[in-house]
């Protein structure tokens, strides 16, 4: 297992949890700040898939996985990493169906597992829209 790399992306979850939840939604500058850490951070998610591969359980363990999937279900501005984690990483069976909503939604498609949610122009929270079971 690579510690230190499992830091790494645990060290990354935290500052951008930290930054999330002091956010108000609008035009908080806060926002702008999270913007700027979200691509900082896809610069660097894609540095470690380059140099290591896809994390996995065994690379960077329970713990640093849950972080990775966190950092990946929030980079809704590079849809095809989003893809190509959900492809290629172990993430445990939640974070996939979170993340294969999240997928389809940044899609445009409706969602599977219900996982998602919007905010109405009114500022009311709803399930984003979710496929019709056959």
């Amino acid at each position: 297992m690579n510690k230190l790399l499992e830091k790494q992306i645990i060290q990354m979850k935290e500052i951008e949890q930290e930054l999330r939840l002091n956010a108000k939604p609008g035009k908080d500058p806060a926002n702008y700040l999270i913007y700027a850490v979200d691509i900082g951070h896809n610069q660097m998610i894609w540095r470690i898939i380059e140099q290591y591969g896809y994390p996995t359980k065994k690379m960077i363990g329970e713990k640093g996985m849950k972080a990775f999937w966190l950092l990946i279900q929030h980079q809704d501005y590079d849809l095809e990493l989003q893809k190509q984690c959900l492809k290629n990483c172990d993430f445990d069976v939640e974070s996939k169906q979170l993340l294969t909503d999240r997928v389809l939604i940044n899609s445009g498609e409706k969602q599977i597992y219900g996982t998602q949610h919007m905010r109405l122009p009114d500022g009311k929270i709803v399930v984003a829209p979710v496929k019709k079971r056959k």
